[in-house]
């Protein structure tokens, strides 16, 4: 399939060749004309299609411009986001650091064994019971029963629950001091 907007600029630039030729003959054609004695008001068909053609060029060289800063702009934006990014990338690890001490501290108060939060984490990734099962390498039913005690001890009745616990408080909206 045809990339549409090479397409579209494979078209404009005929057309741009079209009203450049256009231009050009009129031009051309004018001055021959005034050459051999004719009048402007014999000439105002060829005028016509000077001045059309004229407009449609600065129309195009007028776009041409906005869209060349708007380039521009929005290539400082992308320079400036991936700045963000490379920052967000470098400090990742240390808040993944961070974050995984302080379930580990929630693991440790609930009592968690070191299977029960295997499967903890494995429900937070998303991941199925049998694709934990998988994994751990262990049966789909032994992985049901452990998650049964997590939610157990953590006092939740679902798998939608123990998620909820872990990003409810990372979910919720910025204090702004009205109460």
């Amino acid at each position: 399939m045809a990339d549409p907007s090479g397409l579209f600029r494979y078209r404009k630039a005929i057309f741009i060749v079209f009203v450049l030729i256009v231009f050009a003959t009129s031009v051309v054609e004018i001055f021959t004309e005034f050459s051999n004695g004719e009048t402007l008001a014999t000439m105002a068909d060829d005028l016509s299609g000077l001045i059309i053609s004229a407009v449609v060029l600065l129309g195009f060289a007028y776009e041409h411009r906005v869209q060349q800063k708007a380039l521009k702009d929005l290539s400082g934006q992308l320079s400036s986001a991936r700045g963000q990014l490379a920052k967000l990338d470098s400090s990742s690890p240390e808040l993944a650091g961070q974050y995984r001490a302080v379930m580990q501290k929630q693991f440790d108060a609930w009592s968690l064994t070191a299977s029960e939060q295997d499967v903890v984490i494995g429900m937070l990734k998303g991941l199925s019971f049998r694709e934990i099962a998988e994994l751990r390498q262990t049966r789909e039913k032994t992985v049901r029963q452990q998650a049964t005690a997590v939610y157990r001890k953590a006092g939740v009745g679902s798998r939608n629950e123990l998620t909820a616990w872990f990003f409810e408080d990372m979910l919720d909206p910025p204090s702004t001091g009205i109460n």
